[in-house]
């Protein structure tokens, strides 16, 4: 990215001029997230191009040459950040740095796009695996930490605290590996237009509400471990910092949420959504499970009506991040009631049964009413 935007990459200003059969690229890069990586892509303004992001188009750069040497690249400095510092994150110059072009030599952005699906769900996956990681820590702790005379693990408050918590980690797993399985029949070419229409929507949906999730969970987490989660060697300071990436990252909450709500195909892809949560309800035969399902296709059914009930654009734009925090909650609980039901059905585990009514009593419709009004009062 550049000092000019991260999101709004259309401003980016690095030039690239045609050398025979390639091309040499000129610019400052604010933000280049692993300078130590073999290869980058990168976006760039061809000579002669219009501004604005259907000017740009995209390149491959390999850092080094044969010999070893930076491919006409400066490394200016590398970032002081807060966290995931084993990560060398550099600010660039590109002079005259040697650079392939990918796809044609406008609509970068749109070329960029099926790199963005990749990393997006990769950074799911991420936060996942780091609420995971912290709730593992968080669990064995309170196993053996004794407090009040029997171990926190005993305590009922502490008991309901971690159990929220891990509601929340077992409907961001369910939601991020329906992602990994559309991805992949996608990549296979075993996949229909309503799956598609699912993926594309679901791609911003589930890293932004898995990244809010994982910073939240983490933040519990080393509050759960009392002064000693404030300490640097226990390692759980790191868990947190970390995980503050994960919203930031190839686009924060805001610019995600806009992402899904402004889509040209938006209308197919609520309708896949709804449809793949009211599979999951119509699986559902315990009786709880099956009215905790209807509560998840309650809020999806509210959110679309606010959608199509002829908003102003500001105020389609203020909501923007409710409604998408709305929908990927709704499929969570909707996704964990079907694995609930499953996992009765197949051995009697009642995990999942918990973990579906622990969630269902936590935030899922997340609709109100707006008035940007106040908010300029508000802030002004």
């Amino acid at each position: 990215t550049e000092t000019t935007g991260g999101s709004d990459v259309g401003r980016s200003q690095t030039r690239a001029v045609a050398d025979g059969d390639a091309w040499r690229l000129y610019g400052r890069k604010w933000f280049t997230s692993a300078v130590g990586s073999q290869m980058a892509l990168t976006l760039a303004r061809p000579e002669g191009n219009p501004a604005g992001g259907k000017g740009l188009a995209m390149f491959y750069v390999e850092i080094r040459d044969a010999e070893g040497r930076l491919n006409g690249l400066k490394v200016d400095r590398l970032k002081d950040k807060l966290g995931t510092r084993k990560v060398p994150t550099a600010e660039l110059m590109l002079e005259g740095t040697r650079a392939e072009l990918v796809s044609q030599p406008v609509n970068g952005t749109r070329a960029i796009e099926p790199m963005l699906m990749v990393t997006r769900m990769w950074n799911s996956v991420c936060a996942v695996a780091s609420m995971r990681r912290g709730l593992a820590l968080a669990r064995s702790y309170a196993s053996r930490r004794i407090a009040f005379g029997q171990p926190l693990a005993n305590q009922p408050l502490h008991a309901d605290t971690l159990a929220a918590l891990e509601a929340e980690a077992w409907g961001a797993f369910l939601m991020t590996f329906l992602l990994v399985e559309l991805n992949g029949r996608h990549e296979r070419g075993q996949i229909d237009d309503e799956q598609r229409a699912l993926l594309r929507l679901i791609t911003p949906l589930t890293k932004l509400v898995t990244g809010k999730q994982a910073v939240a969970v983490l933040s519990e987490v080393v509050e759960s471990f009392g002064g000693a989660g404030y300490v640097e060697d226990t390692g759980l300071p790191q868990l947190l910092r970390d995980a503050q990436v994960l919203p930031i990252w190839e686009g924060t909450t805001n610019v995600l949420s806009l992402d899904a709500l402004l889509r040209s195909d938006l209308n197919a892809g609520l309708a896949a959504l709804i449809g793949r949560a009211s599979a999951c309800v119509r699986s559902l035969s315990e009786p709880r499970l099956a009215a905790a399902g209807r509560q998840s296709i309650a809020a999806l059914e509210r959110g679309m009506l606010w959608l199509e009930s002829g908003q102003e654009r500001e105020l389609l734009q203020a909501g923007a991040r409710r409604l998408a925090l709305t929908l990927a909650r709704s499929l969570q609980l909707a996704l964990l009631c079907e694995h609930a039901q499953w996992m009765l059905d197949h051995g009697g585990d009642r995990r999942g049964y918990a973990a579906a009514m622990r969630y269902s009593r936590l935030p899922v419709d997340l609709m109100h009413e707006l008035d940007p009004e106040l908010d300029r009062l508000l802030l002004g």
